[in-house]
């Protein structure tokens, strides 16, 4: 579960900052607290991470993994995930006939990807369509593992398939690829450690490909290309001109420094409210960036923060401290329990399962200063899998 953000970090850091050294666009005093407040969250969260490991897991009692023999849990597994695939691909594909376009094929891919403009949809629309987007990125992984572990359920194969495309086409490349990734991280994790190194290399290859496939799809007008990139390292460009993360938070870093707008942690739940509310945290980074406009109207789904910046925004330098050890002590906590579960299962499947519950469920709790409405869907989902919810 750590290497799986390599290929995102290598392109959204690594080259930005060691290859095309954005950060020199930026002034000396920017960056340096740019720098300051990630160093201190880093240190934070690295000590509360290891605290939180070191407290012995809790043995819980109440999961279905916990009591359930081990053949009739996976039994359930398969067919709790043959329910949602089904209803994932029905809904997902049923949304985009509701849309009356694919964000891929649209005129203006962007514009349509955050539904602006032309492309807004009713609310109701909306609803079908993340909900079954959601339910796909929180099972796929778990379909592919079960291909894996039984090659005569081609179904599941099949359904893994069909919803990587109906995700990729979505133009959302982080939850489209994030379910091919993790089922083959599991699978050459629980093979030797000798194909770490592969691993390794495999992420950054699968994210390379996907900011490259981004970049076609989203450029409509190759002869622009060439006026608004630097004419230095033009591959690189490329590669990371879907990711311009560092840039992203110099320059809000540079704008709440001239007019801070402190949040004291309303952002912490306003991300559980829909409609723009204006302490939800995409729309408060354009609020910050964007002052005076619209933010309704901006194609853009928001910046993203790094946790010491919320932090930072919301108390200062407390915030920072406070917000990135509790952040690191919960993670290391839930992290202990997982690992237990994990090698007490004793089966690719159910570990498959106990994973997911981690990334989707234990990860959205360590990072609660940006809690989301969108982690309702995969929480619902997994409730099936975590307890014994009859299924008829």
């Amino acid at each position: 579960m750590a290497h799986l953000n390599v290929g995102f970090i290598f392109i959204a850091y690594f080259v930005p900052a060691i290859i095309l050294k954005d950060q020199n666009e930026f002034s000396d005093d920017i960056v340096s607290l740019y720098v300051l407040i990630l160093l201190i969250g880093a240190t934070c969260f690295v000590i509360g991470l290891y605290t939180g490991f070191l407290i012995k897991p809790v043995r819980l009692s109440n999961f279905s993994f916990t009591f359930l023999d081990k053949e009739i849990y996976k039994k359930r597994i398969i067919k709790v995930t043959r329910m949602f695939l089904i209803a994932g691909l029905s809904g997902l594909f049923f949304a985009y006939l509701l849309m009356g376009f694919v964000p891929a094929f649209a005129s203006d891919p962007v514009a349509a990807k955050f539904f602006r403009g032309v492309y807004q949809v009713p609310f109701y629309v909306s609803i079908i369509y993340y909900s079954s987007f959601f339910i796909l990125t929180t099972i796929t992984p778990i379909s592919i593992i079960i291909w894996y572990t039984n090659k005569k359920k081609n179904l599941f194969l099949i359904g893994s398939i069909a919803a990587v495309t109906l995700m990729m086409v979505s133009l959302s490349r982080g939850p489209a690829f994030s379910g091919i990734v993790l089922a083959v991280a599991i699978i050459m994790s629980f093979k030797n450690k000798r194909t770490f190194w592969l691993l390794i290399i495999l992420l950054i290859s699968i994210y390379l490909f996907s900011s490259v496939f981004y970049f076609i799809v989203g450029v409509r007008n190759f002869a622009d290309v060439n006026t608004n990139f630097k004419d230095d390292h033009p591959f690189w460009r490329v590669i990371s001109a879907g990711t311009i993360d560092i840039q992203d938070q110099l320059n809000f870093l540079d704008f709440f420094d001239k007019d801070p707008i402190w949040t004291y942690g309303r952002t912490i739940l306003g991300g559980l409210v829909p409609s723009h509310y204006i302490w939800n945290p995409s729309v408060f980074t354009l609020r910050v960036t964007r002052p005076g406009e619209d933010v309704t109207t901006l194609i853009s789904g928001g910046l993203r923060l790094q946790m010491p910046m919320w932090g930072y925004v919301s108390f200062q330098w407390i915030g920072v401290v406070v917000f990135c050890f509790l952040s690191g002590f919960i993670k290391g906590l839930l992290l202990k329990f997982s690992k237990y579960w994990i090698y007490k299962s004793q089966s690719i499947l159910i570990a498959t399962v106990v994973i997911v519950i981690n990334i989707s469920i234990f990860a959205q709790a360590s990072e609660f200063f940006t809690l989301s409405i969108y982690a309702l869907p995969p929480a619902v989902v997994l409730i099936f899998y975590a307890f014994r919810v009859r299924i008829e």
